[in-house]
């Protein structure tokens, strides 16, 4: 049964959403500036790329994406997606100018576990789920100014958690107590700040969303921010930053759009910031477990090659520094060799080193007379100890993206996208030799307390650590909205089979292989998107998950049903 406090809560978001719907006349049409991050028009956007309608610039390889060129072609969207050129209608403010951002609704309801993917803040737990967001931005000479908070609720419904004992924390600070504690992670290894259940009560949560204060000049931008970040090319797992968990507080000096030289186009940016663990890791509530990330990203588009574009990121983690000295000395990381001789125990890469580098390469072409996109990221989690290491071992702890996206115009101004995306995170069993002999995952490490997650979620993935996926997804957009359709096949953590299945077959309580316990999910999809009367939007999916040894109990197959609608209200002069 839902609180008081919830029934009030939603109730407050429907009357606002209606009165916005009663305020604005029918012909109004929605503002296109920033994008949202994780919204579905920045695909859309580079869909169009793709396709050669748009002239865009960018690269997507570092999101949120910010349009740089207005779209003049034709495409099925331009009726309902008001060009950034075109839009007069904001609010002049004294100094300045202030644009609102349209309100959005979301609901979900999962029957079975908790599901989903690339939604920040939003946690889809078991049962019904809900969020809503709107904001402002305003603008004075160089000064950007974004406040997009969102808040939510889920019904947070009881499942099973399983047979296998919570792991430990691999800190110091934290009590044995604490390390009792039953909503993180599950892992044999070691825990990682990834929530499986937030708390056992209707989980009610507020975040600032996608909120930042930039100063923006000639291509730069120096922003103080809760913008959630993509990094690399995928389009539904990142390695390393993604949508999947809320923004975390950095700053950010770089780039907001390329900047052109006689050689080609450049993006970059430095990020600093913090990751904050969940209530639900320990119960201490320790803010020295905190950590901290220091990553430098560069891409780079050749003016030789059209439509290429190649770019790395490398990124430290460490316990928060609690001074100025303290987080030059982590800065100066992302400068250091990518080899260490002497790493650990001479003559014995155990990554003894008290840090962790997440290093990755990617890129992508785009070649808009075929409508084809072709995209691959390759990463490494953790050092080599010398060349000779590397030599032996140059795929150790690697996890790699490779994709492509092929886009075909169809009669009466629709447009067609198919896509295909193959996703390998599994630990190599080279991470034997390194780490006490554990098989890792990535997004962890024995150096990384909290793993690549921040406030209980994964930032680059909703689906946990170590995992193998492969997704194709369909989508034919037309004057009205559009169609999309996705199949997928995850493989939950291989590598726990590998190395503890001695405890997996006592908890099976039977002779079994490991084959018979690998944790496979799969997935069929369907997403609707209809541009209505009256300025709304509205989407609806649904997704059917067949998991089958949920929780490498062999047999143990469940199905989970999650449907989502998500409602907007266009209103002219406003932006997405």
């Amino acid at each position: 049964m839902f609180s008081r406090k919830v029934h009030l809560q939603f109730l407050g978001i429907l009357i606002l959403l209606v009165i916005t719907m009663h305020i604005v006349q029918p012909e109004e049409l929605s503002a296109q500036g920033n994008l949202y991050s994780g919204d579905g028009h920045e695909y859309y956007y580079r869909i169009l790329q793709v396709a050669g309608v748009s002239d865009e610039s960018a690269s997507f390889l570092l999101r949120p994406f910010h349009q740089t060129k207005p779209v003049t072609g034709s495409h099925p969207w331009r009726q309902d997606l008001f060009e950034a050129e075109e839009n007069e209608n904001y609010i002049p403010a004294a100094y300045g100018t202030l644009h609102f951002h349209e309100p959005v609704l979301f609901q979900s309801v999962n029957t079975s576990l908790p599901r989903g993917n690339n939604d920040g803040a939003i946690w889809q737990g078991k049962g019904y789920n809900t969020a809503f967001t709107a904001g402002a931005e305003y603008t004075l000479g160089p000064l950007y100014v974004q406040f997009r908070p969102i808040m939510g609720m889920a019904q947070n419904r009881e499942f099973d958690l399983g047979p296998h004992p919570v792991s430990r924390i691999r800190s110091e600070n934290v009590t044995t107590e604490a390390g009792e504690f039953s909503y993180r992670y599950f892992d044999q290894r070691s825990s990682i700040d990834y929530v499986v259940r937030f708390g056992d009560q209707t989980h009610n949560w507020f975040d600032l969303g996608d909120s930042s204060v930039e100063l923006r000049y000639s291509g730069l931008r120096l922003a103080l921010s809760k913008q959630r970040i993509w990094t690399g090319p995928a389009v539904h797992t990142s390695l390393q930053f993604g949508y999947s968990a809320p923004g975390f507080r950095h700053i950010t000096l770089g780039t907001y759009r390329p900047l052109e030289s006689p050689i080609g186009s450049f993006e970059f940016a430095y990020i600093f910031g913090k990751q904050k663990k969940s209530d639900y890791f320990d119960r201490d509530n320790q803010a020295d477990l905190d950590q901290s990330i220091n990553s430098l990203f560069v891409t780079y588009a050749p003016r030789f090659i059209p439509g290429l574009s190649v770019g790395a990121l490398r990124t430290f983690i460490h316990q928060y520094p609690v001074s100025f000295s303290e987080y030059r000395w982590q800065a100066s990381k992302i400068y250091e060799a990518f080899v260490r001789t002497g790493l650990g125990t001479p003559g014995s890469p155990d990554g003894g080193d008290p840090d962790n580098q997440i290093a990755s390469v990617f890129l992508r072409w785009v070649h808009p007379p075929a409508g084809v996109e072709i995209y691959a990221e390759y990463g490494r989690n953790d050092h080599n100890a010398d060349l000779r290491d590397f030599r032996q071992q140059p795929n150790h702890h690697r996890a790699y993206t490779v994709g492509m996206i092929k886009t075909h115009p169809l009669p009466e101004n629709r447009l067609l996208a198919i896509g295909m995306e193959i996703t390998q995170q599994e630990a190599m069993r080279t991470t034997l030799t390194r780490g006490n002999n554990l098989l890792g995952g990535w997004y962890t490490h024995g150096r990384q307390v909290l793993g690549f997650a921040n406030r209980g979620q994964i930032m680059g993935t909703g689906y946990g650590p170590g995992v193998n996926m492969q997704k194709i997804r369909g989508d034919l957009f037309d004057p009205r909205g559009s169609v999309s359709f996705k199949l997928a096949r995850i493989t939950y953590h291989n590598s726990r089979t590998d190395q503890f299945f001695e405890f997996i077959e006592e908890a099976n309580e039977k002779d079994v292989t490991r084959t018979d316990v690998r944790n496979i999910e799969l997935m069929a999809g369907a997403e609707v998107t209809a541009f209505l009367e009256y300025g709304i939007e509205l989407s609806a999916a649904l997704e059917q998950s067949f998991i089958l040894n949920h929780h490498n109990l062999s047999g143990n197959d469940v199905t989970n049903t999650r449907f989502e609608l998500v409602l907007r209200k266009q209103i002219r002069g406003w932006k997405r």
